[in-house]
């Protein structure tokens, strides 16, 4: 053989060699993608891009939108953790077993875990109903994380357990070395971790508890069919030889099959099972079922509710003392009614209707004004009730179909269902005579409507001389202040006019609703006559007193930044006020009707 061709097949040989390196390389990762692993790496996406989605809204009604979140997100990766520890203390503790009973150990320990997943899914609707009487000991601090200690915790526990113990290399696999291992570890974090993440960024509609039952029920079925395949082929690897399959199927009968699964699938019919009760017979999940509290003797009855995109909105009458019928948002008030009068049982809601009594303007021709934020409607109807040409726009359409069939808003406006942020940017400039903001709801406000650029937005689409009238609900006592101070100053770059006044005679209240009242032009009141009062009392008492309850904002001074969107402290700030509020909302109703909704 020549030289030439001798280093030739050397050569040959070299690179024949190397590859074979490499597709063993490959084969050996390939091969760690077992049945378990494939399953769970379907499971872990959707429970945990369900969790993430639905737990803080499903508690929202008995919490706030505030308190419902707070530290969610630092609780749940502490869970995830905490289970990673006990799974990686699992697999370490079984070492020393036999290979044989170490592989059915942690066979087991998977099969179990999965079907726990499933089953505090299902059972989630009636833990929380049983935690939820905690809470008026609890407060909403606690509260909120002792709840989901029977939903999102636990569930989310297990996934890190879980997909610990499904990563541990079984006695057949003792021959890769750990450095082929790590390319696998790594990449069943990343897959898990970029489809969790897909999967929750994605906007997803339909009710919170059904969402729950039926990520259970989906559990379910992966859980039944990964059980069956388990028991039928063992841990069959995705490249495994298919003729060692075509052996173990011929191997077992169908019937031997049937009966040896039969037993594993309780836990699935009991899942389905618990599903169907919720969906029938528990009025979370079905807003079909009549709802009717008594306490102390006093009825009161959910005249309509729905869980909307904004969370529960709910019409409540009490049938007693104060003969009152309100609209709830969550775990707050949007507004209400005494039956026997029609006023409004709130009096600061009738605040903004004092745009109209700003004398020094030049009034030419039909006045227009925009409300962001319908609530009930009362402003609404008085402007209506005053020839003044209305746009109304509202997040929520259950809370505007609500104001018109049960607080009596007659139609005659131009709705938008849209955020309001969204509308104001897009508005022609020098709309409106008035825009009436009141966007509080469950405790705080969306910040972005408080910020510079949607006040200077606000600004654009008055006229020149119009009106800004801005409820925020905050306290004239520190440390609650600095938010009041922040909106000052806000609207203060914005507006060179502008008065706040709050919803009574003192500030004893460390919490209540304050109205700024801010233009180009000085704000100089005209007092109001018989025409603006409408024939009520209430409103007759506050827009002929609301001039006496200034708020002295110079004591504010201390504080000197701004709100804009890309500094706001808003969200952070409202923390305090919203205990505040939580704690006014249980003084107003009783903790059985907050948490039967």
């Amino acid at each position: 053989m020549s030289r030439r061709r001798q280093r030739n097949v050397q050569h040959s040989s070299s690179s024949s060699s190397l590859q074979k390196q490499k597709d063993e390389h490959v084969f050996s990762i390939t091969q760690l993608w077992t049945l378990p692993r494939t399953t769970l790496l379907l499971i872990t996406p959707i429970l945990s891009s369900t969790i993430l989605q639905v737990s803080p809204r499903y508690i929202e009604p008995v919490y706030g939108n505030v308190f419902s979140s707070l530290y969610f997100d630092q609780a749940v990766i502490a869970s995830l953790f905490f289970g990673i520890i006990i799974g990686i203390g699992f697999v370490a503790k079984s070492k020393d077993l036999t290979s044989k009973v170490r592989d059915e150990k942690l066979s087991r320990a998977l099969i179990f875990g999965i079907d726990l997943c499933g089953i505090i899914l299902a059972l989630s609707p009636l833990n929380i109903k049983v935690l939820y009487r905690l809470s008026e000991i609890l407060g909403p601090y606690i509260g909120p994380h002792a709840t989901q200690l029977g939903l999102a915790y636990p569930v989310i526990f297990l996934l890190g357990y879980l997909n610990t113990v499904v990563c541990a290399r079984l006695s057949r696999e003792q021959h890769f070395p750990v450095i082929r291992w790590t390319p696998y570890i790594a990449m069943h974090i990343t897959i898990t971790a970029t489809v969790t993440y897909v999967l929750y960024n994605i906007e997803t509609r339909g009710k919170t508890c059904h969402r729950l039952y039926f990520a259970s029920i989906l559990i379910t079925l992966i859980g039944a069919l990964f059980k069956f395949l388990l028991k039928t082929y063992g841990e069959m690897n995705l490249i495994e030889d298919a003729a060692q399959r075509y052996k173990k199927l011929a191997d077992v009968s169908l019937s031997n099959k049937i009966r040896s699964t039969s037993f594993l699938l309780l836990p699935q019919i009991f899942i389905v099972i618990i599903a169907i009760y919720n969906s029938n017979f528990n009025s979370h999940c079905n807003t079909g079922i009549s709802q009717k509290t008594i306490v102390d003797d006093v009825e009161y009855t959910v005249l309509a509710r729905n869980e909307s995109i904004t969370g529960w909105i709910e019409i409540v009458e009490e049938i007693g003392p104060r003969n009152i019928r309100v609209m709830r948002a969550g775990h707050s008030l949007l507004g209400g009614v005494y039956k026997k009068s029609n006023d409004s049982v709130f009096g600061s809601f009738y605040f903004l209707e004092a745009v109209r009594l700003i004398g020094n303007r030049n009034q030419v021709g039909q006045e227009r004004a925009l409300q962001i934020g319908l609530g009930i409607g009362v402003s609404a109807k008085s402007l209506q009730a005053h020839n003044v040409l209305l746009n109304i726009v509202e997040l929520d359409s259950a809370v505007y179909n609500y104001a018109i069939n049960y607080f009596g808003l007659e139609p005659k406006h131009n709705i938008y269902i849209q955020d309001g942020r969204k509308f104001i940017n897009d508005e022609h400039s020098q709309s409106y005579d008035y825009v009436l903001h009141d966007v509080f709801t469950g405790g705080s406000v969306p910040p972005s409507l408080f910020s510079l650029e949607a006040l200077e937005q606000i600004k654009r689409i008055l006229k020149k001389d119009g009106v800004l009238a801005l409820n925020f609900v905050g306290s004239e006592q520190w440390p609650h202040a600095e938010s009041l101070a922040l909106v000052k100053n806000t609207i203060s770059a914005v507006f060179p006019y502008y008065k706040c006044f709050r919803e009574g005679p003192t500030e004893k209240s460390s919490f209540q609703n304050m109205i700024f009242f801010a233009s180009v032009k000085p704000i100089i009141f005209r007092n109001p006559t018989n025409d603006d009062f409408m024939g009520s009392a209430m409103r007759e008492y506050m827009l002929g007193s609301f001039m006496q309850w200034s708020i002295d904002l110079t004591k504010l001074r201390n504080v000197t930044d701004i709100i804009t969107d890309l500094n706001n402290p808003l969200d952070k700030l409202q923390h305090l006020s919203a205990f505040e509020h939580w704690k006014i909302m249980r003084n107003l109703f009783s903790q059985e009707i907050w948490i039967n909704y």
